[in-house]
């Protein structure tokens, strides 16, 4: 027992020891999450260790027992009067210990979050071990029996298990103290984002169909951002820009292939230091854990495409068990991703018919886009645009339960809901479907609605905002103090003090085609056709992409926003003066652009995969 305690405390404090240091918890001062991985990694450790020990007990019970009853005589010819086992115990630990570094080496590829110099140390280790091994001498069995009980036995083994045992003891109860008696006071967070919802397909922001009526409702009441835009038009690197108040290039989350670092300091993990429960539902595979989307959240349930309704009764139920303490909660839905694939009595309401070429969850993007090359009909593409609003109207009605359940359970006043999304769609407005192809209004411009009722006053914010902003906005909000290296800005503050919110926003990260990147300041809008294609993003699809999204040629455009949000007239040729200002923008935006090479990568099988589930492909 006492050997198992001290090599699992070891393993167990090893590995606590490089995830704190990979996230940097030192450096942003996360001392209740570095006390949380001590316990946790070092109570798993030691629950192992002696799970091992058991074991390997058991196995040395069992095999003598079998010996001794079984093949006595077979082992006194052949093993026991054996003088040299040697030979046979040094190709057994180099299987071993082979096998071992090939394991470690196959999860490493599989995900490389865990960074290389984790597996480059778990080498060094293989490596000592195999000197060690060679240096085996011939084994006097009974001898080595008797070193191994003495030192079993001995006081340095007891002195160093009882140490080990202490500072367990000691870490768990300074655990359950932090968790006992430091409860957070703040309100609880709720962050919602239904994927791909275009901000003017909601009637709050004056859509003329009956889409969002439970959302209009929440909105009359909150506070309500007008024209908030996202700073990628696509989820990755929209959804990195939310959690670490980062641009994509800052955040490294920047293409298909790319994974969240460990380093970057994400909301989940403040909410998680000031010991709130942090809870997320994540159901688009391209934000899984595997792409370290999972940094701060204690509780993580993974739904990859998952129904709304599930979702929605999973975080019910959660949310009922957890509601004496408070939590910060992220909740991703599908449903208005394509394939729009609401419930029937959904799409109903908006015109769905049995002739229609397109029904709910049974088409690929890539098969609008081929069709839309031979000529979609105005009426096929009126039926994409009807199954969309279905899909809203259904996330409404789960919207709905989600506040119905908080008010059910007394925790709604004391509830901060954030409801936006990660980007738009487009509806051939710039000759395109979908999304991740421009940085068009169209895919930028997002809902950001924000209740507290009572303690947040109804209000319409008109300034351009941007997604990044989210993270010291809610910091703000709940009273955290902001003292990180965030780029955004406290929403919040500004709009209650009545004060003007003029910031510039960036926009970059292209899912599929050549990279496009877009800055807004006071009304105009700059975009840079670069013409320059990440291999990170474009090479799966190869020369398929041209057949999926048009291609734009090479140079910027310029609009004023404030008079053309749809962006029809570009005055690149009319305004020099504004274009040459905000040149200079993108010019020292794209001089701090990382190298892209450097990144940790996701696999292109796994890549292939997200694309297929997704929709993109086949």
């Amino acid at each position: 027992m006492k050997i198992g305690i001290s090599i699992g405390f070891v393993f167990g404090l090893a590995k606590a020891i490089f995830l704190i240091y990979s996230n940097k918890y030192s450096y942003y001062r996360m001392h209740r999450l570095i006390l949380f991985n001590l316990t946790d990694n070092i109570n798993r450790g030691i629950l192992y260790g002696l799970i091992i020990v058991i074991i390997f007990a058991l196995v040395i019970k069992v095999t003598y027992f079998i010996r001794k009853k079984l093949f006595s005589g077979f082992f006194e010819v052949k093993v026991i009067k054996k003088k040299n086992l040697t030979p046979l115990l040094k190709v057994s630990s180099f299987v071993i210990l082979f096998v071992y570094l090939l394991i470690q080496i196959l999860k490493y590829s599989r995900n490389t979050n865990q960074g290389v110099q984790f597996l480059l140390g778990q080498s060094l280790i293989v490596f000592i071990l195999f000197l060690l091994v060679l240096r085996l001498e011939k084994i006097d069995f009974q001898l080595l029996k008797s070193k191994i009980v003495n030192i079993f036995k001995s006081a340095g083994i007891k002195i160093t298990a009882g140490v080990f045992i202490s500072i367990f003891v000691l870490i768990n109860i300074l655990n359950f103290g932090q968790k006992l008696f430091n409860s957070p006071s703040g309100p609880n967070v709720i962050l919602i984002v239904p994927d791909a919802l275009r901000a003017d397909h909601l009637g709050c922001y004056g859509y003329s169909r009956p889409t969002s009526p439970q959302i209009d409702e929440f909105a009359a009441d909150a506070l309500f951002f007008e024209k908030a835009m996202s700073n990628s038009p696509w989820t990755k690197p929209s959804m990195g820009s939310v959690f670490t108040s980062m641009y994509p290039y800052e955040h490294k989350a920047f293409s298909w292939m790319d994974n969240l670092p460990d380093e970057r300091l994400t909301l989940a993990e403040v909410f998680r230091n000031r010991n709130y429960a942090t809870f997320a539902i994540q159901t688009n595979p391209s934000i899984t854990a595997k792409h370290n989307f999972k940094q701060g959240f204690q509780y993580y349930r993974e739904m990859v495409l998952e129904k709304g309704e599930i979702v929605t009764s999973s975080f019910n139920a959660w949310v009922k068990k957890h509601k004496k303490k408070p939590f910060f909660a992220y909740l991703h839905y599908m449903d208005t991703h394509v394939p729009y694939n609401a419930p029937q009595q959904f799409s109903q309401i908006f015109g769905l018919k049995d002739d229609t070429l397109f029904t709910p969850g049974e088409f690929k993007t890539m098969d609008v886009r081929l069709l839309g090359e031979m000529g979609l009909s105005k009426q096929d593409k009126q039926s994409l645009v009807n199954l969309y609003d279905a899909a809203i109207k259904y996330f409404d009605s789960n919207f709905a339960r989600i506040v119905d359940n908080l008010k059910k359970l007394g925790v709604l006043n004391k509830t901060i809901i954030i409801l936006t999304s990660d980007h738009g769609e487009e509806f051939w407005e710039h000759d395109g479907f979908a999304h991740g192809h421009t940085v068009y209004n169209e895919l930028l411009h997002v809902p950001l609605i924000i209740g507290y009722s009572p303690h947040l006053p109804k209000k319409r914010i008109k300034s351009y905002v941007q997604l990044l902003d989210f993270f010291p906005t809610i910091l703000s909000l709940v009273r955290i103090r902001n003292d990180f290296e965030l780029r955004g800005r406290d929403l919040a503050a500004a709009a209650l003090a009545n004060k003007q919110i003029n910031e510039e926003i960036l926009i970059e990260g292209i899912l599929f085609g050549s990279e496009r990147k877009a800055v807004l300041k006071d009304g105009w809008k700059l975009i840079e056709n670069t013409g320059k294609k990440n291999k990170g993003t474009f090479h799966p699809l190869g020369d398929l992409t041209k057949y999926r999204y048009p291609e734009y040629e090479k140079g910027f455009e310029l609009y004023n926003i404030n008079q053309d949000f749809s962006e029809k007239h570009n005055l690149i040729n009319n305004n020099p003066q504004i274009a040459a200002n905000l040149k200079k923008q993108l010019f020292v935006f794209r001089m701090s652009l990382p190298d892209i090479k450097q990144q940790r990568k996701t696999k292109l099988k796994e890549k292939l995969d997200d694309l297929k589930s997704l929709g993109y492909i086949k």
